[in-house]
């Protein structure tokens, strides 16, 4: 038998190398109540309130693992499997020793490893405390194997927390079903409980739960959140870099509450941003940046990171442990890379980074209560929140967006809703439902003169082409050649970007390619290649060039998109109008046909790309006042049809109206978790050009860069692959695999073996 005696002989964890000791119960549990400590001390709310939650939780940090002293647990992280579930031994030890644990604090020991779905199995297995459970009795009696080991480590702890547990009563721990009536009978019993304990109940489930995260992960300095003076100072420094503040950037610096933010492309939206956020900081409050697309989170992450610190600012998104790896792979080892980036991308899901740039998925998993949903209660109140890019959200996405701002608001949260195109519709959406005031709808006026200078600055002289990019290419390579200039090319598919790639590469050697269907390794070195000090002189790209990447082209030729698209797309052409002259930009009437007879307008509305150059064709030199009316007159009728029905669905979403009403601690939806997951309609596959390095890099256990190599496709052509016999799924790797060509330069092909796949 294992020689257990002393308290470091009672392990929380096992050790990470084989024939070392593993961590100490005690050492795990102080470690935990020194982060939750540091976690309360940060939490958005008052000084009692904190001081009082601190308590509560540390308190429960102090005894949700002392179940882990029973002979059998200690066995099983020595290799002998037990089966049994520490956190019932640890429920009822609690609730014989701890008097002032109420029913919250019991129900979050109980439940700190799983949710309230899986405790029947516990039920059912007589693990729970009963007078008839066999089990019970036997886990008991391992338990008091080591009774004078558990007294000692409660004395020790009773010491660091300041509280009198009542040892003797350890002896007599409960063996009824009153714990079971008591922690969950009642909060499934809504009617019954009052909604202010069940949200209580949920806070410091929530609280522990992200505790012992956090401390597991051996990351006990929680970033402090910068106060407001120190966000002022640092926002001038890193973002205007002694530019003098424009009057719009002023007026959000001085604009308190919700708002609305118009400026264009290049104009110092983002410091404008930032001083919004500077103002309306409430004490302890966090700040949450929200992007659609997942290329310009990366983006603002490593932009906020220069302005706030590293360890300040996180990024959460679905890929975020692939995109830390690359960002560590350069100054640490693959296996320290990969151990760093597994727990920092951890760690963004917890109560850890005050400044956090994400989806408005991961926003919504709060909202509908999906996994970890509780931890937003405690970080979500007098937050502000940024949401950028408005005008790229779908219809069914702003719907859910502004039901759950305005729960947000319930919170005391403060928004700001930005975009370089907001379209007049959309603007009245947002005032009527957040409230906001006209005088809060900020964008450059025209009554200031340097204001006035953003809005009539011309960047572009517009031509609309007839025919399409690809029936155009040899004169587009032509004046390319003749100009000298850097071109960015702008294609609406992955398909038609591959062949005007496959064209230009073979007429000038300083030719990239960008767009949806890399794997994460080549995207971001393709990505790190263009925003570089010396980026290709010609890029081919689809609409992935169009968010957030700091890119600045002296010409463009582009297809045919409805004005918000095109807007962005400029933006990447004489960036921020520094050049002599306004850079010529070249729109084709019509889209290319990718192995199709005729233009395929996908995924834009024809109605809406052909008005948008009609209404281009009476413009010469562009200006961003022109756009702006484009953008309105082409959009003036707001949703409509199945956008309008989408719309509809999402603001009237049950789930977030009633958040407060149907609140139930240690539950949660699993049909969000895969709508989060697969929320922009796309799986990977393994190309099989890559599948013997996939397979190396799992046999050496290097799963992360292993999962860097597999491709996004939209799930809509699984189906025409399936049939074509292209894509299969390997339930070995439980993988897709598929035998279409990949490369580097190229990415995965769709259209080199299949016809008509789009």
């Amino acid at each position: 038998m294992t020689s257990i005696k002393t308290l470091n002989d009672i392990w929380a964890k096992s050790p990470e190398i084989k024939g070392c000791k593993g961590e100490s119960l005690l050492t795990h549990t102080l470690n935990v109540i020194d982060v939750s400590e540091n976690i309360c001390r940060l939490l958005p709310m008052g000084v009692a309130q904190r001081q009082q939650i601190a308590r509560e939780v540390a308190l429960c940090a102090a005894l949700h693992d002392t179940g882990k002293a029973a002979l059998g647990f200690q066995l099983s992280l020595r290799g002998k499997p037990w089966g049994r579930r520490h956190e019932m031994l640890s429920l009822a030890i609690a609730s014989a020793v701890a008097e002032d644990l109420d029913i919250s604090g019991l129900f979050a020991i109980a439940t700190h490893h799983k949710s309230i779905e899986d405790f029947e199995d516990f039920f059912t297995g007589q693990q729970f405390p009963s007078e008839k459970s066999e089990t019970w009795k036997k886990m008991v009696e391992e338990l008091l194997v080591h009774r004078e080991l558990v007294i000692e480590y409660l004395n020790l702890i009773s010491s660091r927390i300041n509280y009198n547990f009542k040892v003797d009563s350890f002896d007599n721990l409960p063996s009824t079903t009153r714990l079971k009536k008591v922690c969950f009978s009642k909060l499934f019993q809504t009617d019954e409980i009052n909604p202010a304990d069940r949200y209580s109940a949920s806070l410091l489930r929530g609280l522990l739960i992200t505790a012992d995260h956090i401390a597991s992960a051996h990351q006990f300095n929680i970033p402090e959140i910068p106060v407001q003076k120190d966000y002022k100072a640092i926002i001038y420094r890193h973002e205007l870099k002694g530019h003098k503040i424009l009057s719009f950037q002023e007026r959000c610096a001085d604009t308190k509450g919700d708002a609305i933010l118009k400026a264009p492309t290049g104009s110092g939206k983002t410091a404008a941003i930032l001083l919004w956020a500077a103002k309306n900081q409430a004490e302890n409050g966090r700040l949450f940046y929200v992007l659609p697309h997942t290329a310009s989170i990366n983006a603002m992450h490593q932009r906020l990171q220069k302005v706030y610190g590293k360890d300040t600012v996180g990024v959460l998104h679905h890929k975020n442990a692939a995109y830390l790896f690359r960002l560590f792979e350069n100054d640490y080892s693959s296996t320290d890379a990969a151990k760093m980036a597994q727990t920092i991308s951890g760690l963004a899901r917890e109560l850890y980074h005050p400044i956090r740039v994400t989806t408005p998925h991961q926003i919504l998993r709060v909202a509908l209560q999906g996994k970890g949903w509780e931890l937003g209660l405690a970080e979500f109140p007098n937050a502000c929140f940024v949401f950028d890019e408005i005008h790229a959200f779908e219809p069914l996405l702003v719907g859910l967006t502004l039901a759950t701002v305005k729960w947000l608001k319930s919170m005391g949260a403060m928004v700001l809703f930005a975009s370089a195109t907001v379209p007049s519709f959309l603007e009245k959406i947002l005032k009527e439902q957040i409230g906001i005031p006209d005088s809060n709808i900020i964008s450059p006026n025209p009554e200031y003169k340097d204001d006035k200078a953003v809005l009539d600055k011309i960047r572009h002289s517009i031509e609309i082409r007839p025919g399409s990019l690809l029936s155009n290419i040899d004169t587009v390579i032509s004046e390319i050649k003749t100009s000298g200039k850097t071109a960015l090319i702008v294609c609406n598919h992955v398909a038609t970007s591959q062949n005007v790639y496959k064209i230009l590469s073979n007429e000038f050697n300083d030719t990239k390619l960008l767009h949806a269907r890399f794997n994460a390794e080549d995207r971001m070195n393709i990505e790190a290649e263009i925003q570089s000090k010396t980026p290709p002189r010609i890029l081919v790209a689809t609409q992935a060039v169009e968010v957030s990447l700091d890119l600045d082209y002296d010409c463009g030729y582009i297809e045919p998109a409805p004005a918000d698209a095109l807007g962005q797309r400029l933006g990447r052409i004489n960036r921020k109008g520094s050049r002599n002259e306004p850079a010529s930009v070249v729109i084709f009437e019509e889209p290319s046909a990718t192995m199709k007879e005729k233009p395929m307008y996908l995924p834009y509305d024809k109605d809406v790309t052909q008005e948008t150059v009609d209404l281009l064709r009476y413009v010469n030199l562009l200006t961003e006042q022109q756009l702006t009316d484009i953008v309105n007159r082409i959009y003036g009728d707001g949703y409509q049809g199945d956008s309008k029905e989408d719309y509809k669905k999402g603001i009237e979403n049950s789930s977030i109206k009633e958040f407060d009403e149907n609140i139930i601690a240690g539950t949660h939806k699993d049909w969000v978790e895969a709508v989060i997951e697969g929320t922009d309609g796309q799986i990977e596959v393994l190309p099989m050009d890559l599948y013997s390095k996939f397979l190396k890099l799992k046999d050496e256990k290097k799963y992360l860069e292993a999962k860097i190599l597999l491709v996004p496709i939209q799930i809509r052509q699984c189906r025409r692959l399936f049939n074509k016999n292209v894509l299969y799924k390997d339930k070995d790797l439980d993988e897709y695999i598929t035998t279409l060509s990949y490369s580097s330069d190229y990415g995965l092909d769709l259209i080199k073996q299949i016809e008509n796949i789009f």
